[in-house]
């Protein structure tokens, strides 16, 4: 192999690495753990994805086959409004916990996998500023109910 070949092979795979370096800053997510206290004073605790700009929020918790009983995706928005979500490309039944920006639950909403292209959207009746994916009757299991609050650490 002639030095000029050498070399364009350490760029390209030089290049790759930066690229592949991007994306995983672009698409990883950080994690944090989560306590949340139910109205009764119970305390559930649970780690979760933080996603807190556009690119992750819209990825969400998108063609994951499966999530640990404990952990959940929070999604944090600039300001409050009824956020919507959908579950397209998404394969798991899914509590969203809505907080508002006092960090207290103000709707929870049971949303069903869809892998068409036209899913529903689910808004909430209140708006939040937070958003907790967790399993599917999540809530329900650890009593989290409007009037929760939940502390990030």
């Amino acid at each position: 192999m002639e030095l000029y070949q050498k070399i364009l092979v350490s760029l390209f795979i030089f290049l790759l690495v930066i690229i592949v370096l991007f994306l995983y800053t672009q698409f990883s997510v950080a994690r944090k753990h989560m306590k949340i206290t139910t109205p009764s004073g119970k305390i559930v605790e649970l780690d979760v994805e933080v996603a807190s700009d556009p690119i992750k929020r819209a990825r969400g918790l998108m063609f994951r086959e499966s999530l640990g009983e404990n952990e959940g995706m929070l999604f944090v928005f600039d300001k409050s409004s009824k956020h919507g979500f959908w579950m397209v490309n998404t394969t798991i039944p899914l509590d969203a916990i809505h907080f508002n920006a006092n960090k207290e639950v103000v709707d929870i909403i049971q949303m069903e996998p869809c892998r068409i292209v036209k899913c529903p959207s689910y808004f909430p009746k209140a708006e939040s500023r937070y958003v907790l994916e967790v399993n599917q009757n999540f809530s329900r299991k650890n009593n989290i109910t409007e009037g929760s609050v939940f502390v990030l650490e």
